[in-house]
């Protein structure tokens, strides 16, 4: 069984009994939809919606980043466990492991499967199994256990170096289930977990402690720039939408 079949089996024995959360009493924080007989962007039970409210439902309840007063679904444990998978489906998912493997080639850096034609494909495969792997521990399994949410809370106004500051600061402090900001341990300790695991697939010569902790920091840096982009793509996706209408 390779490592993607290995995380799936995981996640299939770790779905405990959901959880329901509780919304964040301060009224300028986002806060997560109760069942309801008034929700705010979508209705408590999806099926007695019509098909474009329950579109708008699942798009927000998987949506990687809360814009600020939105009142998002909550999600439950057995959301989360799958919540990676959904991360893997979206359009711009493969470009980080294709930013990575390129960068490798060009350098020859870890893992070093040197240069020659085949070399890119293994880097890129290597990178897509490290990418799953990091998304599954830092956005599934861990927020799940600890009761973290994995979505990015945008900051969405003020000054872009704000903005950018927010973004890093994202990286290390989140928000739990009930709103409340809290130490991002989901994100540092899932990257860590899976830079762990690169000696089981990463080239002989590139199976070192040091390797795993470069993988790890390196990884951090990659969440906080996944965290600009989720802050500012939105406003790019906005501006063009009005501009089309």
């Amino acid at each position: 069984m390779g490592w993607a079949g290995l995380l799936l089996a995981t996640a299939a024995c770790l779905i405990p009994a959901a959880r329901a959360q509780q919304a964040d009493p301060r009224s300028d924080a986002p806060q997560a939809q109760q069942t309801s007989p008034a929700p705010q962007i979508g209705p408590a039970d999806p099926k007695a919606a019509s098909p474009l409210a329950h579109e708008s439902y699942e798009k927000r309840k998987w949506s990687g980043y809360v814009d600020p007063g939105e009142r998002v679904p909550v999600l439950h444990t057995s959301d989360k466990l799958v919540f990676w998978l959904h991360e893997e489906g979206e359009l711009t998912s493969p470009l980080p492991a294709f930013v990575s493997a390129g960068y490798g080639q060009l350098t020859n850096s870890d893992p070093k499967y040197g240069t020659d034609e085949g070399a890119f494909g293994e880097r890129l495969g290597a990178a897509f199994l490290r990418q799953a792997s990091m998304r599954f521990f830092s956005d599934s399994l861990l927020p799940a256990l600890d009761h973290e949410d994995p979505r990015y809370y945008r900051k969405a106004s003020g000054g872009y170096a704000g903005r950018a500051l927010h973004a890093a600061e994202f990286t290390f402090i989140d928000r739990n289930d009930s709103g409340q900001r809290t130490f991002n341990s989901s994100d540092i300790a899932g990257h860590l977990a899976a830079s762990a695991l690169t000696p089981a697939y990463y080239p002989h010569s590139s199976r070192t402690g040091g390797v795993v902790f470069r993988t790890w920091g390196t990884s951090i840096a990659g969440a906080a720039v996944n965290n600009l982009f989720l802050e500012f793509w939105p406003d790019v996706v906005n501006k063009i939408h009005h501009r089309v209408h």
